[in-house]
């Protein structure tokens, strides 16, 4: 069921990795079936490089599991998966990843402005939400009110929340995601702290009618 997406989904696991945005059994990855409803979801308790399609669990919004491998359970952050889903209809792609710059900011509870025009990409500003309220069936009010805005999100003292409207780019926004944390810490600490000169929300939109 759903093969295609599922050797997409393991390549985006695959190449996140690669890339250094998460590493063995951390994160979580999902791509949501627009003629279905289903979300394919990475399974709990497998490192990334040993992922194969038979793995891979399907649920429907709901959390029912429709396709699962016996012994497989899906990722315990598929709640928080599906509640963005819900909330946001044009999301179709979601990764919960751990680069180390990004995260730094999510540890030190510190939002990640638009230095660079590269936040273009996902929306500007990150904001910080609450890992563990993300978790509930609270639903995820913090989470799905911080995703409102950007397509990328911190998780108090976790990670990082990347969501895209198309599949194939979901990847390339978490990588800019860690590309401008990096800058950002980097410009933190050579000029002592002073905070850089942060982008308007117009600024980044005429940068990306340019491009």
């Amino acid at each position: 069921m759903l093969e295609n997406l599922k050797i997409k989904l393991i390549k985006i696991a695959k190449d996140a990795e690669k890339y250094n945005l998460c590493i063995e059994k951390i994160g979580s990855f999902s791509i949501k079936d627009e003629s279905s409803g289903y979300v394919i979801i990475t399974p709990s308790k497998i490192k990334i490089e040993d992922l194969c399609k038979e793995h891979v669990c399907v649920v429907d919004l709901n959390g029912n599991k429709v396709e699962t491998m016996d012994g497989i359970e899906p990722n315990s952050d598929m709640q928080m998966h599906l509640d963005i889903y819900k909330a946001r209809k044009d999301i179709k792609a979601f990764m919960h990843i751990h680069p180390v710059y990004a995260t730094t900011f999510a540890v030190a509870n510190k939002v990640i402005p638009p230095v660079t025009y590269d936040a273009a990409n996902y929306g500007g500003y990150i904001y910080l939400a609450n890992y563990e309220k993300a978790k509930t069936n609270d639903p995820a009010k913090d989470l799905v009110e911080r995703l409102s805005t950007s397509d990328a999100c911190l998780l108090e003292s976790n990670g990082v929340i990347v969501v895209s409207k198309d599949i194939e780019d979901v990847l390339s926004k978490g990588r800019y995601v860690e590309k401008v944390a990096e800058v950002y810490y980097r410009a933190l600490t050579l000029n002592q702290f002073k905070e850089p000169k942060r982008f308007t929300r117009e600024e980044l939109m005429a940068y990306l009618i340019a491009q």
